[in-house]
């Protein structure tokens, strides 16, 4: 399969109702298919050793399926980490929807935490929305490494929405192992919206107990 078979492919299965649904979600200017994300999984899989789809040929920045795939099929490809980490570092200011910045991260080896950190502290000030975004979502794999507390001397608060909601949800995400720490952050937090999100996000999580979130919601 090429890429424009591929393309023709992803059209006689879209779902329209899906395409309209999901389009309303995306926050992005991608245009929608209409094909779900299991469904694009088992075609990365499928032609993950495909020689005739080349990446190369994919025209980014039109359908947000398409750039799912591209960013699928490039990682599976890749025989580590580090050159997965590579990759991503180059590439993720091309994902520029939380779609596939907040997805891509089940086709990442398992990375030990210096080589995450590594490439959140080249990410979490970058110019691109989503080299941003990503340095947080990848984060919440480590939610349980106390070095994860780091990032909360390397954060950039008054952040776009999108950055923001990410800052948000790992570091509701690290209070379930350090909710102690996370709690003290907020204290003196003084970008309100972020505290008011990350509260927000804690109270709405199913793994914290009634306490922990009245706890929390003092603070409100």
């Amino acid at each position: 399969m090429n890429y424009q078979q591929l393309l023709e492919h992803l059209f006689s299965i879209a779902d329209q109702k899906y395409a309209d649904f999901s389009k309303s979600l995306s926050n992005s200017d991608y245009q929608t298919i209409g094909v779900k994300i299991p469904l694009l999984r088992s075609i990365i899989k499928e032609h993950k050793k495909d020689s005739d789809l080349l990446v190369k040929d994919f025209i980014l920045g039109q359908y947000i399926e398409i750039d799912f795939i591209y960013f699928g099929l490039s990682l599976s490809r890749l025989d580590n980490v580090d050159a997965q980490l590579d990759f991503l570092k180059r590439n993720i200011k091309k994902a520029k929807s939380w779609v596939i910045t907040d997805t891509i991260t089940s086709f990442i080896k398992k990375c030990p935490f210096e080589k995450y950190w590594n490439l959140y502290l080249s990410l979490y000030q970058s110019k691109h929305t989503y080299d941003r975004r990503f340095a947080y979502v990848l984060g919440l794999k480590h939610y349980k490494d106390e070095r994860i507390l780091d990032v909360l001397n390397h954060l950039t608060t008054n952040e776009e929405y999108m950055v923001m909601m990410a800052e948000a949800w790992l570091l509701a995400t690290i209070a379930i192992s350090y909710p102690n720490q996370i709690f003290d952050y907020l204290s003196n937090c003084s970008d309100l919206t972020l505290k008011r999100k990350i509260i927000s996000k804690i109270c709405d999580s199913f793994r914290f107990d009634e306490i922990t979130k009245n706890h929390f919601k003092s603070l409100r």
